[in-house]
């Protein structure tokens, strides 16, 4: 055995370490990569865990022509993003997604909200309630159906009569 199968034997041991220590790496980096994702999902479920939401009472107001709901934040999360509701509308067994209203001029088959509290944040917090506005020109039969779905996948339904009997 000589100097040179010393040398060879130096040479594969280098290389075996730095191959050992690529693959340590990308290894680790994988496994933050699976953490962040765990994270990210026990973060989300959170949210939705805590989300809850409630219909508090619906009506038809003639006098302007909207349908009125009032939603209320019965959780203990904020919910971001109120434009990004979906609202489900319509005489029970009929219903249809509208639109938020972006322009401000609320036009049929869209929705827009008043914060209650008088504060144009943005932001449902907990314990605050929502006044749903919701624009529909179509004759709708008793009953109505209302679904308000959170971002989250969170949702209140409830169905209402129009007119008394």
């Amino acid at each position: 055995m000589g100097f040179s199968s010393i040398v060879a034997e130096g040479i594969m041991l280098v290389a075996v370490v730095i191959a050992s220590a690529v693959f340590a790496s990308a290894i680790v980096d994988r496994m933050n990569q699976v953490n962040e994702a765990i994270k990210m999902s026990m973060k989300q479920q959170a949210e939705t865990i805590m989300t809850k939401i409630a219909i508090a009472y619906a009506t038809y107001d003639d006098s302007i022509g909207l349908f009125i709901i009032y939603v209320k934040n019965i959780g203990k999360y904020p919910i971001t993003a109120i434009n990004k509701l979906n609202v489900y509308f319509g005489e029970y067994g009929k219903a249809q997604l509208y639109t938020y209203d972006y322009d401000g001029s609320l036009a049929p088959g869209e929705w827009s909200y008043v914060e209650i509290d008088g504060k144009k944040t943005g932001v449902w917090e907990p314990g605050e309630t929502l006044e749903i506005l919701i624009y529909n020109t179509t004759a709708i039969n008793d009953p109505c159906y209302i679904k308000i779905v959170t971002p989250s996948g969170v949702y209140a339904e409830d169905e209402f009569m129009t007119k008394l009997r």
